[in-house]
């Protein structure tokens, strides 16, 4: 299933929300991969260099004369494993650690954008505040009897992920060098020869002795599991969705009545609406409302910025019997979301619906 087919999937299944963060996902474990191919280019880079450097050394020697040959190894002429990234020079080894722990901070990011998608796709009406949202809050989520027995494939990507040791690896590492103290990588080039080795020192965190690593080895071992790992999310979270649980309610188009005054245009209104289903008293007491538009093979979505939207009578020309009012504001934000609104039923002796349109700044 390529990217369009994902994306059509799930604004079939009204959880379009979701595909931002599987977007992301993919973001982030290819920035893990950019990463991780740019340490192994700069410790080939470095290699090189130490090659090079031994090999100008031997010809020193070789091309001295005499039964006694001397060379000088002073500071000044040791390699210097210089870099230079957009015209600001740098050298190899502080890239290999910046690159190293950003490595490890995308590869975690994947799980907490995983857990995001796995929130808005399968919990949709029901889903968590996306504000505390992350790999753990999720797993204790899924592992609630009810939503366990809802969505087991999910449940069970949690926990499997969460007891696999490159997991407990990466969480460890970025919290000892984020909260703690670094993991210092040991770049050692020999003199003489080729015994280089370029590993992340082991390190002590929770109770657990982390051993020592090869860099090249274990970042590629790191980039196949969350790789995996993405993959059989795809898998179980397409066999949740389909169920269509939590998505009563939800509406991707709204309509709109204007009203223009020909000689006085700013007096005019609009009516955003949707058409009453059933009785006033039998529409549910709240609605959810993403913007959704389908075209061809593209699709496109746009938060509700409306504030209220009426309930129309379908049976009769210009009679609102209530309205849904939204809760919280829209703000202006790149990240989209099914807004909620709530029921109001209209009171007594209350001025008409569209008197009062007439004189909201809801939208003009």
């Amino acid at each position: 299933m390529n990217s369009k087919e994902l994306a059509k999937f799930l604004f079939d299944y009204e959880v379009y929300d979701s595909y931002q963060f599987i977007v992301n996902t993919l973001k982030t474990i290819r920035t893990a991969l950019f990463c991780k191919e740019s340490i192994l280019s700069l410790i080939s880079k470095m290699t090189e260099e130490q090659r090079k450097w031994q090999s100008d050394f031997y010809n020193e020697l070789r091309e001295q004369t005499g039964p006694i040959k001397k060379v000088a190894l002073t500071y000044d002429r040791m390699p210097t494993y210089s870099f230079n990234v957009a015209d600001i020079e740098t050298n190899i080894p502080f890239l290999l650690d910046k690159l190293t722990k950003d490595f490890f901070q995308y590869v975690r990011n994947a799980f907490d954008c995983m857990s995001q998608a796995a929130n808005a796709a399968c919990l949709s009406t029901r889903a968590k505040n996306i504000e505390r949202v992350d790999f753990e809050f999720m797993k204790k989520v899924f592992e609630q009897q009810s939503y366990s027995q809802d969505f087991p494939s999910i449940s069970m990507w949690f926990t499997n992920i969460a007891n696999c040791d490159e997991l407990k690896y990466i969480e460890d590492f970025n919290n000892r060098t984020k909260h703690i103290c670094d993991v210092y990588i040991k770049l050692s080039m020999s003199l003489i020869g080729k015994g280089e080795e370029t590993t992340i020192n082991p390190f002590y965190k929770k109770e657990q002795q982390h051993e020592k690593q090869d860099i090249s080895e274990y970042l590629t071992e790191i980039y196949d599991f969350v790789s995996k790992a993405y993959h059989d999310f795809i898998t179980a979270l397409k066999t949740e969705i389909v169920k269509k649980l939590y998505i009563a309610n939800r509406y991707h188009k709204v309509k709109v009545y204007q009203q223009k005054i020909k000689d006085n245009p700013d007096n005019g209104f609009s009516m955003v609406y949707i058409d009453a289903t059933c009785d006033i008293v039998n529409m549910p007491d709240e609605i959810e409302v993403l913007l959704i538009h389908e075209d061809n093979d593209e699709i496109s979505a746009k938060n509700c910025p409306v504030g209220t939207i009426y309930i129309k009578d379908p049976n009769k020309d210009s009679s609102y019997i209530g309205k849904y009012v939204a809760q919280g504001n829209c703000g202006d934000d790149t990240l989209i979301r099914y807004r909620k609104y709530q029921k109001i039923i209209l009171e007594p002796n209350v001025p008409p619906l569209v008197f009062q349109a007439m004189t909201s700044d809801d939208i003009r």
